[in-house]
Protein backbone atom coordinates (compact mmCIF):
# COMPACT_ATOMS: atom_id res chain seq x y z
CA UNK A 1 0.00 0.00 0.00
CA UNK A 2 2.76 2.49 1.04
CA UNK A 3 4.48 1.82 -2.29
CA UNK A 4 1.79 3.18 -5.04
CA UNK A 5 0.80 6.01 -3.03
CA UNK A 6 4.29 7.38 -2.79
CA UNK A 7 4.18 6.93 -7.06
CA UNK A 8 1.22 9.08 -7.03
CA UNK A 9 2.92 11.78 -4.83
CA UNK A 10 6.11 11.76 -7.08
CA UNK A 11 3.79 12.81 -10.36
CA UNK A 12 2.48 15.07 -8.88
CA UNK A 13 5.63 16.72 -7.63
CA UNK A 14 7.11 16.28 -10.99
CA UNK A 15 3.97 18.15 -12.69
CA UNK A 16 4.18 20.64 -10.60
CA UNK A 17 8.09 21.17 -10.48
CA UNK A 18 7.13 21.65 -14.07
CA UNK A 19 4.73 24.32 -13.63
CA UNK A 20 6.75 26.29 -11.41
CA UNK A 21 9.89 25.92 -14.38
CA UNK A 22 6.87 27.29 -16.84
CA UNK A 23 6.00 29.80 -14.41
CA UNK A 24 9.88 31.48 -13.91
CA UNK A 25 10.62 30.65 -17.21
CA UNK A 26 7.60 33.34 -18.53
CA UNK A 27 8.55 35.69 -15.86
CA UNK A 28 12.19 35.49 -17.16
CA UNK A 29 10.93 36.22 -20.68
CA UNK A 30 8.67 39.07 -18.95
CA UNK A 31 11.74 40.51 -17.37
CA UNK A 32 14.11 40.19 -20.70
CA UNK A 33 11.21 42.02 -22.86
CA UNK A 34 10.65 44.62 -20.81
CA UNK A 35 14.32 45.25 -20.18
CA UNK A 36 14.72 45.01 -24.45
CA UNK A 37 12.34 47.40 -24.61
CA UNK A 38 13.52 50.11 -22.33
CA UNK A 39 16.68 49.80 -24.17
CA UNK A 40 15.29 49.83 -26.84
CA UNK A 41 13.31 53.17 -26.15
CA UNK A 42 16.15 54.61 -24.87
CA UNK A 43 18.42 54.61 -27.93
CA UNK A 44 15.14 55.58 -30.23
CA UNK A 45 15.43 58.44 -27.49
CA UNK A 46 18.91 59.53 -28.43
CA UNK A 47 18.87 58.89 -31.75
CA UNK A 48 15.93 61.26 -31.77
CA UNK A 49 17.51 64.04 -30.23
CA UNK A 50 20.62 63.52 -32.72
CA UNK A 51 18.37 63.17 -35.77
CA UNK A 52 15.28 65.23 -34.41
CA UNK A 53 13.78 62.10 -37.01
CA UNK A 54 11.51 59.03 -35.48
CA UNK A 55 8.83 58.72 -37.80
CA UNK A 56 5.84 55.71 -36.26
CA UNK A 57 8.09 55.63 -33.08
CA UNK A 58 6.68 54.38 -29.96
CA UNK A 59 8.01 57.30 -27.40
CA UNK A 60 5.44 56.97 -24.78
CA UNK A 61 6.10 58.16 -21.31
CA UNK A 62 9.24 60.16 -22.62
CA UNK A 63 11.54 63.53 -20.92
CA UNK A 64 12.11 65.73 -23.47
CA UNK A 65 11.31 68.73 -21.28
CA UNK A 66 13.34 71.68 -23.42
CA UNK A 67 14.40 69.44 -26.39
CA UNK A 68 15.13 70.87 -29.33
CA UNK A 69 13.32 69.12 -32.11
CA UNK A 70 12.19 72.07 -34.33
CA UNK A 71 11.62 70.75 -37.69
CA UNK A 72 11.73 67.07 -36.68
CA UNK A 73 9.66 64.39 -37.94
CA UNK A 74 7.47 62.51 -35.72
CA UNK A 75 5.04 61.44 -38.35
CA UNK A 76 2.55 58.65 -36.92
CA UNK A 77 4.56 58.51 -33.26
CA UNK A 78 3.31 58.07 -30.26
CA UNK A 79 4.28 60.24 -27.01
CA UNK A 80 1.32 59.36 -24.65
CA UNK A 81 2.06 60.93 -21.32
CA UNK A 82 5.62 62.35 -22.66
CA UNK A 83 7.03 65.46 -20.92
CA UNK A 84 7.21 68.60 -23.70
CA UNK A 85 7.51 71.29 -21.02
CA UNK A 86 9.03 73.93 -22.84
CA UNK A 87 9.85 72.05 -25.61
CA UNK A 88 11.11 73.71 -29.45
CA UNK A 89 8.86 72.20 -31.61
CA UNK A 90 8.41 74.72 -34.42
CA UNK A 91 7.19 73.32 -37.79
CA UNK A 92 7.47 69.67 -36.66
CA UNK A 93 5.86 67.08 -38.62
CA UNK A 94 3.44 65.50 -35.81
CA UNK A 95 0.46 64.23 -38.15
CA UNK A 96 -1.42 61.43 -36.69
CA UNK A 97 0.77 61.28 -33.78
CA UNK A 98 -0.80 60.46 -30.37
CA UNK A 99 -0.11 62.73 -27.79
CA UNK A 100 -2.97 61.89 -25.44
CA UNK A 101 -2.75 63.24 -21.94
CA UNK A 102 1.06 64.99 -22.62
CA UNK A 103 2.39 67.79 -20.90
CA UNK A 104 3.39 70.92 -23.52
CA UNK A 105 3.34 73.81 -21.15
CA UNK A 106 4.83 76.62 -22.36
CA UNK A 107 6.08 73.87 -25.43
CA UNK A 108 6.28 75.89 -28.93
CA UNK A 109 5.02 74.92 -31.92
CA UNK A 110 4.21 77.76 -34.08
CA UNK A 111 3.64 76.37 -37.74
CA UNK A 112 3.74 72.67 -36.85
CA UNK A 113 1.93 70.27 -38.25
CA UNK A 114 -0.62 68.27 -36.21
CA UNK A 115 -3.10 67.72 -38.57
CA UNK A 116 -5.65 64.48 -37.57
CA UNK A 117 -2.74 64.39 -34.35
CA UNK A 118 -4.78 63.18 -31.17
CA UNK A 119 -4.37 65.33 -27.84
CA UNK A 120 -6.90 64.71 -25.83
CA UNK A 121 -6.33 65.81 -22.29
CA UNK A 122 -3.05 67.62 -23.40
CA UNK A 123 -1.81 70.43 -21.34
CA UNK A 124 -0.58 72.95 -23.73
CA UNK A 125 -1.19 76.06 -21.02
CA UNK A 126 1.04 79.18 -22.51
CA UNK A 127 1.62 77.06 -25.48
CA UNK A 128 2.75 79.11 -29.20
CA UNK A 129 1.05 77.39 -32.14
CA UNK A 130 0.93 80.52 -34.03
CA UNK A 131 0.15 79.30 -37.65
CA UNK A 132 0.18 76.05 -36.74
CA UNK A 133 -1.89 72.98 -38.78
CA UNK A 134 -4.67 71.62 -36.07
CA UNK A 135 -7.16 70.24 -39.07
CA UNK A 136 -9.16 67.27 -37.74
CA UNK A 137 -6.96 67.06 -34.89
CA UNK A 138 -8.75 65.51 -31.42
CA UNK A 139 -8.29 68.07 -28.39
CA UNK A 140 -10.84 67.15 -26.61
CA UNK A 141 -10.77 68.13 -22.52
CA UNK A 142 -7.30 69.42 -23.41
CA UNK A 143 -5.89 72.77 -21.89
CA UNK A 144 -4.93 75.33 -23.85
CA UNK A 145 -5.42 78.17 -21.74
CA UNK A 146 -3.66 81.28 -22.58
CA UNK A 147 -2.23 79.73 -25.61
CA UNK A 148 -1.44 81.53 -28.66
CA UNK A 149 -3.17 80.25 -31.86
CA UNK A 150 -3.22 83.30 -34.01
CA UNK A 151 -4.13 82.03 -37.69
CA UNK A 152 -3.85 78.46 -36.70
CA UNK A 153 -6.02 75.89 -38.88
CA UNK A 154 -8.21 74.41 -36.59
CA UNK A 155 -10.77 73.26 -39.14
CA UNK A 156 -13.00 70.59 -38.46
CA UNK A 157 -10.92 69.90 -35.22
CA UNK A 158 -12.65 68.50 -31.84
CA UNK A 159 -12.24 70.42 -28.75
CA UNK A 160 -15.07 69.90 -27.15
CA UNK A 161 -14.87 70.38 -23.02
CA UNK A 162 -11.68 72.18 -24.38
CA UNK A 163 -10.34 75.35 -22.41
CA UNK A 164 -9.69 78.11 -24.33
CA UNK A 165 -9.79 80.59 -21.54
CA UNK A 166 -8.02 84.10 -22.22
CA UNK A 167 -6.22 82.38 -25.36
CA UNK A 168 -5.26 84.24 -28.77
CA UNK A 169 -7.18 82.93 -31.58
CA UNK A 170 -6.92 86.14 -33.86
CA UNK A 171 -8.01 85.18 -37.17
CA UNK A 172 -7.78 81.49 -36.72
CA UNK A 173 -9.49 79.21 -38.99
CA UNK A 174 -12.05 77.59 -36.65
CA UNK A 175 -14.65 76.07 -39.68
CA UNK A 176 -16.90 73.09 -38.86
CA UNK A 177 -14.99 72.60 -35.52
CA UNK A 178 -16.72 71.36 -32.49
CA UNK A 179 -16.43 73.51 -29.01
CA UNK A 180 -19.38 72.27 -27.81
CA UNK A 181 -19.21 73.13 -23.46
CA UNK A 182 -15.42 74.86 -24.03
CA UNK A 183 -14.61 77.44 -22.21
CA UNK A 184 -13.43 80.25 -24.46
CA UNK A 185 -13.52 83.11 -21.90
CA UNK A 186 -11.98 86.50 -21.97
CA UNK A 187 -10.64 84.40 -25.05
CA UNK A 188 -9.58 86.97 -28.22
CA UNK A 189 -11.24 85.77 -31.37
CA UNK A 190 -11.13 88.75 -33.69
CA UNK A 191 -11.89 87.79 -37.22
CA UNK A 192 -11.59 84.38 -36.56
CA UNK A 193 -13.45 82.27 -39.12
CA UNK A 194 -16.64 79.45 -37.31
CA UNK A 195 -18.72 78.57 -40.25
CA UNK A 196 -20.54 75.90 -39.46
CA UNK A 197 -18.78 75.38 -36.37
CA UNK A 198 -20.79 73.55 -33.22
CA UNK A 199 -20.38 75.90 -30.22
CA UNK A 200 -23.67 74.05 -28.09
CA UNK A 201 -23.04 75.31 -24.74
CA UNK A 202 -20.04 77.17 -25.06
CA UNK A 203 -18.59 79.63 -22.52
CA UNK A 204 -17.99 83.27 -23.97
CA UNK A 205 -18.06 85.14 -21.41
CA UNK A 206 -16.23 88.74 -22.33
CA UNK A 207 -14.49 86.99 -25.40
CA UNK A 208 -13.68 89.04 -28.40
CA UNK A 209 -15.37 88.20 -31.40
CA UNK A 210 -14.47 92.24 -32.99
CA UNK A 211 -15.34 90.78 -36.75
CA UNK A 212 -15.53 87.22 -36.76
CA UNK A 213 -17.37 85.19 -39.25
CA UNK A 214 -19.90 82.65 -37.99
CA UNK A 215 -22.42 82.08 -40.58
CA UNK A 216 -24.48 78.86 -39.87
CA UNK A 217 -22.97 78.12 -36.44
CA UNK A 218 -24.79 76.40 -33.74
CA UNK A 219 -24.40 78.60 -30.06
CA UNK A 220 -27.65 77.16 -28.46
CA UNK A 221 -27.20 77.62 -25.03
CA UNK A 222 -24.18 79.42 -25.26
CA UNK A 223 -23.07 81.96 -22.77
CA UNK A 224 -22.35 85.32 -24.43
CA UNK A 225 -22.66 87.81 -21.62
CA UNK A 226 -20.82 90.97 -22.14
CA UNK A 227 -19.04 89.56 -25.01
CA UNK A 228 -18.08 91.81 -27.87
CA UNK A 229 -19.67 91.08 -31.06
CA UNK A 230 -18.87 93.97 -32.98
CA UNK A 231 -19.28 94.02 -36.69
CA UNK A 232 -19.37 89.62 -36.31
CA UNK A 233 -21.63 87.99 -38.62
CA UNK A 234 -23.75 85.75 -37.72
CA UNK A 235 -25.88 85.00 -40.65
CA UNK A 236 -28.30 81.96 -40.03
CA UNK A 237 -26.46 81.08 -36.79
CA UNK A 238 -28.72 79.46 -34.33
CA UNK A 239 -28.34 81.44 -30.74
CA UNK A 240 -31.72 80.13 -29.44
CA UNK A 241 -32.22 80.10 -25.72
CA UNK A 242 -28.33 81.62 -25.05
CA UNK A 243 -27.48 84.21 -22.99
CA UNK A 244 -26.07 87.55 -24.42
CA UNK A 245 -26.71 90.08 -21.82
CA UNK A 246 -24.71 93.17 -21.99
CA UNK A 247 -22.72 91.76 -24.97
CA UNK A 248 -22.34 94.72 -27.40
CA UNK A 249 -23.69 94.15 -31.27
CA UNK A 250 -23.11 96.90 -32.92
CA UNK A 251 -23.16 96.57 -36.49
CA UNK A 252 -23.38 93.04 -35.82
CA UNK A 253 -25.15 91.10 -38.86
CA UNK A 254 -27.75 88.53 -37.70
CA UNK A 255 -30.04 87.94 -40.63
CA UNK A 256 -32.09 85.20 -40.53
CA UNK A 257 -30.33 83.94 -37.15
CA UNK A 258 -32.48 81.93 -34.75
CA UNK A 259 -32.86 84.13 -32.05
CA UNK A 260 -35.51 82.38 -29.82
CA UNK A 261 -35.91 82.58 -26.40
CA UNK A 262 -32.47 84.33 -26.45
CA UNK A 263 -31.38 86.54 -23.31
CA UNK A 264 -30.71 90.13 -24.95
CA UNK A 265 -31.38 92.17 -21.66
CA UNK A 266 -28.76 95.58 -21.44
CA UNK A 267 -27.38 94.33 -24.69
CA UNK A 268 -26.00 96.97 -27.12
CA UNK A 269 -28.01 97.25 -30.45
CA UNK A 270 -26.80 99.70 -32.86
CA UNK A 271 -27.08 99.30 -36.62
CA UNK A 272 -27.59 95.40 -36.30
CA UNK A 273 -29.07 94.12 -38.78
CA UNK A 274 -32.02 91.32 -37.72
CA UNK A 275 -34.06 91.11 -40.64
CA UNK A 276 -35.92 87.93 -40.68
CA UNK A 277 -34.58 86.85 -37.81
CA UNK A 278 -36.46 84.78 -34.95
CA UNK A 279 -36.58 86.69 -31.72
CA UNK A 280 -39.79 84.75 -30.54
CA UNK A 281 -40.47 84.89 -26.61
CA UNK A 282 -35.86 86.65 -26.94
CA UNK A 283 -35.77 88.86 -23.60
CA UNK A 284 -34.95 92.24 -25.37
CA UNK A 285 -35.36 94.43 -21.97
CA UNK A 286 -33.36 97.78 -21.48
CA UNK A 287 -31.49 96.89 -24.83
CA UNK A 288 -30.14 99.89 -26.33
CA UNK A 289 -31.32 100.03 -30.09
CA UNK A 290 -30.98 102.13 -32.37
CA UNK A 291 -31.08 102.06 -36.57
CA UNK A 292 -31.90 98.40 -35.69
CA UNK A 293 -33.20 96.39 -38.73
CA UNK A 294 -36.29 94.36 -37.87
CA UNK A 295 -37.79 93.80 -41.34
CA UNK A 296 -39.44 90.68 -41.09
CA UNK A 297 -38.35 89.64 -37.61
CA UNK A 298 -40.38 87.54 -35.91
CA UNK A 299 -41.07 89.23 -31.96
CA UNK A 300 -43.88 87.22 -30.84
CA UNK A 301 -43.94 87.11 -27.53
CA UNK A 302 -40.58 89.12 -26.83
CA UNK A 303 -39.88 91.28 -23.94
CA UNK A 304 -39.38 94.98 -25.33
CA UNK A 305 -40.12 96.52 -22.11
CA UNK A 306 -37.63 99.63 -21.72
CA UNK A 307 -36.69 100.19 -25.41
CA UNK A 308 -36.91 102.97 -27.43
CA UNK A 309 -38.46 101.53 -31.03
CA UNK A 310 -38.00 105.09 -32.85
CA UNK A 311 -35.28 104.87 -34.40
CA UNK A 312 -35.92 100.91 -35.34
CA UNK A 313 -36.56 99.30 -39.37
CA UNK A 314 -39.74 97.69 -39.17
CA UNK A 315 -41.76 95.45 -42.40
CA UNK A 316 -43.89 92.72 -42.19
CA UNK A 317 -42.63 92.67 -38.72
CA UNK A 318 -44.44 90.54 -36.50
CA UNK A 319 -44.37 92.13 -32.95
CA UNK A 320 -45.29 90.64 -29.59
CA UNK A 321 -48.37 91.28 -29.75
CA UNK A 322 -48.72 89.07 -33.21
CA UNK A 323 -49.49 92.79 -35.12
CA UNK A 324 -47.83 93.29 -38.05
CA UNK A 325 -45.88 96.59 -38.29
CA UNK A 326 -45.15 98.15 -41.64
CA UNK A 327 -43.99 101.31 -40.76
CA UNK A 328 -40.79 101.03 -42.99
CA UNK A 329 -41.91 99.30 -46.10
CA UNK A 330 -41.06 101.05 -49.39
Amino acid sequence: MTGPAIGKLDRRDLRAILILILFFGFLALLAGWAVSRHVAKADRLSRLLDSKVCPKCDLDGVDLEDADLAGGNLEDATLRQAKLEDADLQEINLVRAILSEANLTRARLSRANLNEAILNQVVLFKADLTGANLSKTYLGDTNLRQATLVNADLSEANLARANLGQANLRDADLGDVNLSRANLRQTDLRRANFGGADLVNAKLNEANLARANLPRTNLNRAVLTRTNLQDANFSSADLGHADLTGANLTNTYLGEANLSQTNLSGATLVGTNLAKANLSGANLSGAKFNGVNLRRADLTGANLSGIDLSTAKFCKTKMPDETVENRDCL
